[in-house]
């Protein structure tokens, strides 16, 4: 799968071909991911990374995924509920949440994170349109 605008080059590793891929995140296409989260998106193989910007107030809904997933709050401060359990991250704050648990989240100021999934959410792919 390629990223519009997307660059990468062949090369080989260890005799094996391999394709690179690279990008400039903030060139790409931004979506509405939900109603007042904006977000980036760039996937390899096996991973995908999103870069997003909640909207203070914002509320993605109660949600869960096969896949694995890392955040890292980058500025302002959000409210994660995973499972039953509560918490306030703030910048330099990161949380893995493993595959098919139940998480919801608030933004309680505008927040900026990065997000690194395991595999990649084809369902996000699609939504980037790539």
């Amino acid at each position: 799968m390629v990223i519009p605008h997307t660059e990468g080059f062949g090369t080989s590793l260890l005799g094996k071909e391999i394709d690179v891929k690279f990008t400039h995140l903030f060139s790409q296409k931004t979506i509405e991911l939900f109603p007042s989260v904006h977000a980036h998106g760039f996937a390899g193989d096996a991973l995908m990374l999103n870069h997003l910007v909640l909207e203070a107030g914002a509320t993605p809904p109660a949600h869960a995924h096969s896949h694995e997933q890392i955040t890292l709050v980058l500025r302002g401060e959000l409210e994660l509920t995973i499972e039953d359990e509560k918490h306030v991250f703030k910048p330099g704050d990161v949380v893995a949440i493993p595959g098919n648990a139940k998480h919801a989240a608030k933004a309680i100021t505008e927040t900026e994170l990065v997000e690194v999934f395991t595999p990649v959410r084809e369902d996000l792919v699609e939504r980037f349109g790539v």
